[in-house]
């Protein structure tokens, strides 16, 4: 999941919890952002040493490993919350690993499709559904339909640039590749 996200649903999961808990929402919120740093030690090993913003970029974009790390297994996070009776810091911490643990599940179960509708809500995704929907959902070069196996792509029209939606045409992914074969660019 996008560090990003984590941020913003850890803060309002917080923010829901702040009247039960208190200023003790603090620990659990902040279990659940930091428990992405035990990805840190398998980066520099692979990678190398980097600065915060390279790792930032890298895991943002998606490219960190899949593999649970120690403080993501459940049998720590649930021994965690059964220490909560006897230490309940200990439980908080384990609360906010719960937590992160819960949002990197359901990212995993709803992963692709969460990614479509967060495409279709951004504004590139909107720009997109708007002019594949002024051009009929078709292809401007053959009259192709688009469809769910070959959905339509954009095309940038060389040399117009008046309008910012002017220059860029519906068009199927096998025509596309052909006009990026007939003209530069």
């Amino acid at each position: 999941m996008h560090p990003r996200d984590h941020l913003i649903l850890s803060t309002v999961a917080a923010a829901a919890a702040y009247p039960l808990l208190g200023r003790r929402v603090l620990l659990p919120w902040a279990a659940s952002l930091l428990v992405d740093l035990d990805h840190v030690p398998a980066y520099v090993q692979r990678q190398g040493l980097a600065s915060p913003a390279a790792m930032w970029r890298y895991f943002r974009n998606g490219e960190g490993d899949e593999r649970q790390h120690l403080l993501h297994r459940w049998p720590l996070i649930l021994a965690g919350l059964a220490l909560a009776p006897l230490t309940p810091l200990i439980g908080l911490l384990a609360l906010g690993l719960a937590f992160h643990r819960l949002l990197d599940d359901l990212h995993t179960l709803l992963g692709p499709r969460w990614r479509q509708v967060r495409w279709r809500l951004s504004a590139k995704g909107r720009q997109h559904a708007r002019l594949h929907r002024r051009d009929g959902f078709r292809c401007r070069v053959c009259g192709a339909p688009g469809v769910s196996g070959a959905p339509l792509e954009l095309h940038q029209l060389p040399g117009v640039y008046t309008v910012p939606d002017d220059g860029l045409i519906s068009v199927c992914p096998r025509c596309h590749r052909q006009l990026h074969r007939v003209t530069p660019g």
